[in-house]
């Protein structure tokens, strides 16, 4: 099974993890992946950027198949829906975001090893047309998951 490239990054603060979960370049669609898998109770509980950093990402279950995730920076907490989707024994994260009332799902790769959850962005530029819908959605992960560039700017979180 291939694993999730390991691409240093510099340190930075939650604040920023959350500008980037919220702008970031990673694959969008108005169509979501199925959303047809139980929580990953591994995914449950608070992540941070380092052991000295209140900024967090709490994930906790918000329904059979559904997470709430809570970005808590120095003086706000910003929350999104999401799930996950195994796709060719990849583990991708969709996000439910909205702005001016227009839904937008953005996807991730995850894996948790031991402490650690270790997400990448899934490359936007492997898209050369707007998807029609979720079928095709899924056909591109399928399609594409295996390539050496699908995955890109891997960050680490550990649980305290």
């Amino acid at each position: 099974m291939k694993t999730i490239t390991n691409k240093p990054m510099k340190k930075h603060t939650l604040s920023l993890l959350i500008l980037f979960l919220v702008i970031s370049c990673s694959l969008e669609s108005k169509f979501s992946l199925p959303n047809d898998e139980n929580i990953n109770p591994k995914l449950i509980g608070e992540w941070y950027i380092g052991k000295d950093n209140d900024e967090k990402l709490t994930i906790i279950k918000h329904g059979e198949k559904t997470y709430k995730l809570l970005l808590t920076g120095k003086e706000k907490t910003d929350e999104i829906i999401s799930f996950s989707k195994t796709v060719n024994g990849f583990q991708i994260m969709n996000l439910k975001t909205e702005y001016e009332n227009k839904i937008t799902n953005v996807f991730y790769g995850f894996k948790v090893e031991g402490n650690t959850l270790i997400f990448s962005e899934i490359n936007n530029k492997l898209i050369n047309k707007e998807f029609k819908s979720k079928t095709e959605l899924l056909n591109f992960f399928k399609e594409n998951i295996n390539k050496d560039d699908f995955f890109i700017n891997q960050t680490e979180l550990i649980r305290k």
